[in-house]
């Protein structure tokens, strides 16, 4: 159920970004930017649920996510809820 409903918001933030040309580069740095913090909340609600908590679940890339974001989400207790 919690995998649909991050689908469904997931699809309502792609179906509302802007067609005009001369946002094109801006649209798709964020649907690129989204789609890895998509990747980091999947492989966050695993390792949650997982019986061994730091097991390595793969992500598309960090890049594009600053250094000290990316330290405070892997210092936080609760990262889905970070995300």
């Amino acid at each position: 159920q919690t995998r649909g409903e991050w689908f469904n918001a997931y699809s309502s933030l792609i179906a509302f970004t802007s067609p005009a040309p001369e946002k094109e580069l801006e649209v798709e740095a964020y649907l690129h930017m989204l789609a890895r913090l998509m990747s980091l909340l999947f492989c966050s609600a695993l390792q949650q649920v997982s019986p061994d908590r730091d097991r390595p679940f793969p992500i598309l890339d960090s890049n594009g996510l600053d250094t000290k974001s990316l330290k405070f989400l892997y210092e936080s207790n609760d990262r889905v809820e970070v995300i």
